[in-house]
C-alpha cells in the first residue's frame, strides 16, 4: 500500500511537471499584452485526476466560536516597494502564472485564482486547476471561494460605513451600542466589561482570548442549552464571563471579538447583517460577493483536504455564541475590486479619515510588533515603509486559505486555495507561495495599461 501511494506520488508530481513546462513554453510566445494578463480567462489543468478524489467527505474540524480558526501565515521578513537583490531586475506578470502552478504542485491543491490590481486598474485575473474534482470544473477568476478570516475585512468595513453614517463611534462602548444587557441569573458582569470600545474589538484587544475566556462562555451556553441559544441569549453569557486581561492593554487574536462586531453591525444599521453589507458591497461595485449558506452555491469552489484529496462538506456549521454567522464567500477579483475601495485608488469606498483610522498604531499601552507591524482594524499587519504603507489580511480554516494584500507601490492582489496537503495526508499551508508573489509585483517595471475590471461587472 505504501509503495503504490509512493507511486501515485512520482506520477503525479511528473505529471504536474510536463505541464508546467508546457504552460511556460506557450506563455513566452505569446504576445506580451496576453502574458501580462490581458488573457484573463487562460486555465490551468487540475493537478489531480477524478479518480484521485474521494467523494466521501470529511468533517470539518471543530473550531472556536467564531467564524474560523484563522492560520497564521507570519510577519513580511521583506521590504515592500524595493526590487530585491535576488529577483530579476525587471518581473512580467507572466511569472505569476509559474508560481501558482509550482504551488498546486507542491501542495497538492486541487484549484486556485490570483488577482492583481494597479493604481485601481485590474491587471491580472487568472483561475488555477478545478473548483471540484468529481466534475471536473475550472476555477475561473469569478469562482467563489470561501474566505475564512478575511470576512473580518468586510466586517469592518461596514462599521467604517456606520461610522461615516454617523450611527457609531469607534470609542463608543460595546453597551452604549446594545444597551446594558439583562445577565443570565445568577452570573454578575466583570466590571471592566462596560469599558469595552468598537475600537478594542476591531484591534482583538477587548480582554478574552479564544483559548480561555471565549473557551468558558461557550462551554456554559452548551451547559444551558446543549443545542445552542440564539445569539441575543448567549452573548449574556458572554458578558458574564471574567475577562483574561484589561481591555486595550494587549492585541492578541481573538475570533470571539468578532461575534461582538457582528451585533454591532446588527443593532446600530438596525437591520440583519448580511443585508446591510450586502448594500454596502453593491455600492463599490460588488455583485456577486454573499455569506455562506448551509449548502453548496452555484459557482463555488468545493473545498478538499489530505492525500488524495477527499470533500470537505460546504456550509456553515452553528456553533456556541456564534449562531448562523458563516463566513463570506468572494472570488479573488471581486476581493481586488473590495481593496482598490478601501485604498482609494479606484474609487473612495471609504473616506480618508475612515482609511487612516484603518491602519493607524495601535493606541497605548499597546505597542508595535518588533519587526514595526501592529494589528489594523480588521487587518492582521499593518506596516509603515519609506515607500508607503502595506496592509493584509488573511484567512484559513480546513479546505480555505486565503489573503489579500496591499502594497506600497499602489498594488493590491487576492490569492485563494481550496485545499492544500503534504504527502501524508496532513494539512500544509499553500500560502508560501505569497513571499514569490509579493517578489514579483515588488519587480514589475512596466505595467499594462488595460483596465479588466469591466470584464467582471
Amino acid at each position: 500500500m505504501h509503495s503504490a501511494k509512493a507511486g501515485e506520488r512520482w506520477a503525479f508530481r511528473n505529471l504536474i511537471g510536463v505541464v508546467s513546462a508546457i504552460s511556460l513554453a506557450l506563455l513566452t510566445t505569446l504576445p506580451n499584452a496576453l502574458a501580462q494578463g490581458s488573457f484573463s480567462g487562460a486555465q490551468q489543468s487540475s493537478p489531480f485526476n477524478q479518480s484521485d478524489a474521494a467523494d466521501a467527505g470529511i468533517s470539518s474540524v471543530p473550531g472556536s466560536t467564531a467564524e474560523d480558526s484563522n492560520f497564521t501565515y507570519g510577519q513580511e521578513d521583506e521590504e515592500d516597494g524595493v526590487a530585491s537583490a535576488s529577483a530579476p531586475r525587471a518581473a512580467s506578470l507572466a511569472d505569476l502564472d509559474a508560481i501558482m502552478n509550482q504551488t498546486l504542485q507542491q501542495y497538492y491543491v486541487p484549484g486556485g485564482a490570483l488577482a492583481v490590481a494597479h493604481n485601481g486598474k485590474l491587471v491580472y485575473a487568472r483561475g488555477f486547476g478545478v473548483a471540484n474534482l468529481r466534475t471536473q470544473e475550472p476555477v475561473t477568476p469569478n469562482t467563489l471561494f470561501n474566505l475564512a478570516s478575511c470576512t473580518k475585512a468586510i466586517s469592518t468595513f461596514g462599521i467604517m460605513r456606520l461610522v461615516e453614517a454617523g450611527k457609531l463611534r469607534l470609542d463608543d462602548t460595546f453597551y452604549n451600542v446594545i444597551g446594558r444587557p439583562n445577565l443570565v441569573r445568577g452570573m454578575s458582569a466583570d466590571p471592566r466589561v462596560a469599558q469595552i470600545t468598537i475600537r478594542q474589538l476591531l484591534h482583538h484587544s477587548a480582554g478574552w482570548n479564544d483559548d480561555s475566556g471565549y473557551v468558558k462562555a461557550g462551554n456554559e451556553v452548551m451547559r444551558l442549552a446543549p443545542n445552542g441559544l440564539p445569539f441575543s441569549e448567549a452573548i449574556r453569557v458572554l458578558l458574564a464571563t471574567p475577562l483574561d486581561y484589561e481591555p486595550g492593554t494587549q492585541a492578541k487574536y481573538a475570533n470571539g471579538d468578532w461575534n461582538l462586531i457582528k451585533y454591532v453591525v446588527e443593532v446600530a444599521a438596525q437591520r440583519p447583517y448580511g443585508d446591510y453589507l450586502q448594500e454596502q458591497l453593491n455600492s463599490i461595485g460588488i455583485h456577486d460577493m454573499c455569506e455562506e449558506s448551509r449548502g453548496l452555491i452555484r459557482g463555488q469552489a468545493s473545498r478538499y483536504a489530505g492525500y488524495p484529496p477527499r470533500v470537505i462538506p460546504g456550509g456553515q456549521r452553528t456553533v456556541p455564541l456564534m449562531p448562523d454567522f458563516g463566513n463570506w464567500m468572494a472570488s479573488a477579483v471581486d476581493m481586488v475590486k473590495f481593496l482598490t475601495a478601501i485604498d482609494g485608488t479606484r474609487m473612495q469606498g471609504i473616506s480618508y479619515d475612515s482609511f487612516q483610522q484603518l491602519i493607524a498604531p495601535l493606541p497605548p499601552p499597546m505597542k508595535n510588533n518588533p519587526n514595526g507591524s501592529h494589528f489594523g482594524l480588521g487587518l492582521d499587519s499593518v506596516r509603515m515603509t519609506p515607500q508607503g504603507v502595506t496592509f493584509s489580511k488573511n484567512g484559513g480554516k480546513p479546505g480555505v486559505h486565503s489573503q489579500i494584500i496591499h502594497l506600497p507601490n499602489n498594488t493590491d492582489f487576492c490569492v485563494l486555495f481550496n485545499g492544500g496537503s503534504s504527502p501524508d495526508g496532513t494539512d500544509a499551508n499553500p500560502m508560501t507561495a505569497v513571499k514569490s508573489i509579493r517578489q514579483v509585483l515588488n519587480n514589475v517595471k512596466e505595467w499594462p495599461n488595460t483596465d479588466l475590471f469591466p470584464n467582471y461587472q
